[in-house]
């Protein structure tokens, strides 16, 4: 896909996707998504459709993206200042007229409570933390300490 069409792909991709999802029959012709008479079961149990999260740097452009054709965001791993981002997106999102607010995925290096709390705080939704690239009994040891650092998280 041309990098000046990528969101153009994407907008298709989510909209044969809901058309897959809502229709009996299914049918869909765009420019990079094109396929005839098609079925799709199970449908799923959301409706209009599973929330769709758009993983993107923190952009006007980006937000208003999310704002117009997602359900929410997930942070880039370099993403600063996440408070202030998600701020942005909720005000964005009412400024739109959307009702609720937009679910926030972050990706979060070493677990901080402190910074945990803010996010939650802010608006935070979910958080996904990396797992070392060690044998299992280093993994199974950070996954102790990680818990025991959520574990009384108020």
């Amino acid at each position: 896909v041309p990098p000046n069409k990528k969101r153009t792909a994407l907008r298709e991709y989510l909209e044969a996707m809901q058309a897959l999802w809502t229709q009996e029959e299914a049918s869909y012709e765009g420019t990079f998504v094109e396929f005839g008479a098609s079925w799709a079961w199970p449908k799923p149990v959301q409706q209009p459709r599973p929330p769709v999260l758009l993983g993107a740097g923190a952009t006007d452009r980006n937000f208003a993206w999310i704002v117009r054709s997602a359900d929410g965001w997930i942070t880039t791993p370099t993403e600063r200042d996440i408070v202030d981002h998600v701020q942005r997106l909720h005000k964005a999102w009412a400024d739109a007229g959307r009702t609720g607010t937009p679910e926030v995925l972050a990706l979060a290096g070493p677990p901080k409570r402190d910074r945990l709390a803010q996010w939650r705080d802010a608006g935070v939704t979910e958080v996904l933390f990396g797992l070392p690239d060690a044998p299992e009994a280093e993994v199974l040891t950070y996954l102790d300490r990680l818990a025991d650092t959520l574990a009384d998280l108020p």
